[in-house]
Order: structure tokens, then C-alpha cells, then sequence
């Protein structure tokens, strides 16, 4: 562990609304500036006692298609997109304080987020932020899906590469992909941010089904079928393979430190990449009981 940059919060707050896929919901975030050392809260403002959870790994909920945080009465669903903006953004202390249970869709991508927190702006701290060199090489998964997270070749790299291999398979309408990423703020929300959330026809379909995502048409997100998006179109051609990695980003955001190393995936989803981030905070904490302490789960 060691330290590579301030710390970082808001200079203002700011807010977005929409509302969520899952339940259709109505959420207001409001993201406010946080003391240095208190990382991203979630607040539910709309319990009695407004109950918080901190968004690391041991508060992760196994979810299938999305990240969940749960803390006592404190639980928040779909919060990679969010996630994915204040780590690509490097905004480290946030109360982000909600009024519903599920993170609002908007338009599928995390840009949305980005956009608004970049409007206001953020402010240096005066403690350092915990890094972790990636040290050793480390799997997770099987031979079908799996993650790998290795050290630089070259001991002077400083920051976090992540690639990602998209592949359901020759019969899917979805093409194979591969999007390789260096996490840098600058470039966050025109290379990654804006990447949206993608499904099949035939899911969707299943999904509405159980009574899930109503509300939601092919203009909130891509709906593929056989000859591609329906009534949408991409912004990258490989648009599906960048949603992909910008989860992997608010995945490992649980990690609660930066990252510095090389990260490979290959067909995974939010469960593997809990499980990775999950492995990372564990060799992070044990490298520093310092930073076990200011990072614990409370």
C-alpha cells in the first residue's frame, strides 16, 4: 500500500434524477463533499433514520445482472453505474443520498453520472489515497469466464489497464469483442462513460415476464435482435464490449483503493468481478493495518 494522489470530494454538490430498470422506481441522488477517509456512502433518505451503507466488497449482495449494497436496513441496488463514475472520475469521499431503493437507469450508461459530477467539480484533500500495486498474479472463475489481475511489466507504470473480452457465442446477435482500457479521468466520459447497458430481445422479453423493467423500451437501452440494435444505434462499435469493462470499473471501485496493474477479463459479470474486488481490498488490507482501519465496513 502506498500513497499516489490527495484524496479527492465534490467542490459542490449536485443531483440527478430518473428513474430505475428493475422496479421503475423514481430515484433523486443528491451527491454531496465528504470528510477525507469516509470513501462513497449510500444514504437512504427516504427510511426513518436515514440508515447509510459504505459501498465496499464485504457489503456486496450476490446479485444476479447488477450490484447491490446491503448494511442493515441500508440497501441500495444497480450501483456499478454510479460507481463506475466516481472511480473513472477519481472522486474518492461522497454521501451520495438517495430517495428510493434502486439506482435511476437513465439512459443505461454512466455518463449521466459523470456529466453532473464533473459540472461540479472536484476539491484536492489533504490525506493521501491508499493505492495497491498489484503484486502477483491472481484468477478468478473457471475456464468459461474468468478474471486476471497481474502486475506492469515495467515497474515504472503507474496506473490501472483493463481489458475486456466479450462472447456469447457464434449464434448470439451480440458480436464478439475485445476493449482494452487505461482508467484516466480526462478521457472517462467520452471513452467509457457513455457506453450503455445491452440485452437480447428473447431476455428482454423474459424479463418483462416476471414483471420486471415494464416500463423500460428499446430507447432506454440496446435491445438486440437478429439484425442488431432495435429503434437505436450504437455510439462505438463495440459499445457492448465497453459497457461490459465500465462494469468491471464500478466493480472494482468496491475495492475501496486505486488499483495500479493490469486487469483481464474475459466473458465475466458482476459476480466475478465482486469476487475480484473482493480479493484486491483483502491483499490491500493486509498489506497495511492503517488502512484495514480507515477502510473498514461500518
Amino acid at each position: 500500500m502506498r500513497a499516489n494522489r490527495p484524496q479527492t470530494t465534490l467542490a459542490a454538490p449536485c443531483t440527478v434524477s430518473g428513474r430505475g430498470y428493475w422496479t421503475g422506481h423514481p430515484n433523486t441522488l443528491t451527491f454531496l463533499p465528504a470528510e477525507e477517509g469516509s470513501g462513497v456512502r449510500f444514504e437512504r433518505a427516504d427510511l426513518d433514520g436515514a440508515p447509510d451503507v459504505l459501498a465496499v466488497s464485504e457489503n456486496r449482495s450476490s446479485m444476479p445482472l447488477r450490484t447491490r449494497l446491503t448494511r442493515g436496513r441500508a440497501e441500495v441496488d444497480m450501483v456499478e453505474h454510479v460507481m463506475a463514475a466516481l472511480y473513472g472520475l477519481q472522486i474518492d469521499n461522497v454521501l451520495v443520498r438517495c430517495t428510493a431503493f434502486e439506482m435511476p437507469a437513465m439512459d443505461g450508461s454512466s455518463l449521466p453520472f459523470a456529466l453532473v459530477l464533473e459540472s461540479a467539480g472536484k476539491r484536492e484533500q489533504v490525506l493521501p489515497r491508499d493505492t495497491w500495486r498489484i503484486d502477483r498474479t491472481l484468477r478468478v472463475g473457471n475456464d468459461d469466464q474468468w478474471l486476471v489481475a497481474e502486475p506492469h511489466v515495467l515497474p515504472q507504470d503507474n496506473h490501472l489497464e483493463l481489458e475486456y473480452h466479450l462472447d456469447f457465442g457464434p449464434t448470439s446477435p451480440i458480436g464478439k469483442a475485445t476493449y482494452t482500457y487505461r482508467l484516466h479521468p480526462p478521457n472517462f466520459s467520452q471513452e467509457l462513460a457513455a457506453a450503455r447497458t445491452f440485452i437480447t430481445l428473447e431476455t428482454a422479453r423474459q424479463l418483462q415476464a416476471q414483471g420486471l423493467g415494464g416500463h423500460v423500451n428499446e430507447r432506454d437501452l440496446l435491445v438486440f435482435d437478429t439484425n442488431g440494435p432495435i429503434h437505436n444505434h450504437l455510439r462505438f462499435p463495440d459499445e457492448c464490449a465497453r459497457h461490459k469493462l465500465l462494469d468491471l470499473v464500478g466493480d472494482l471501485a468496491l475495492s475501496g483503493i486505486d488499483l495500479v496493474g493490469r486487469i483481464v477479463a474475459h466473458r465475466s459479470g458482476h459476480q466475478l468481478n465482486g469476487v475480484m474486488a473482493e480479493q484486491l481490498r483483502d491483499l490491500a488490507k493486509a498489506a497495511s493495518c492503517v488502512a484495514a482501519t480507515r477502510l473498514q465496513a461500518a
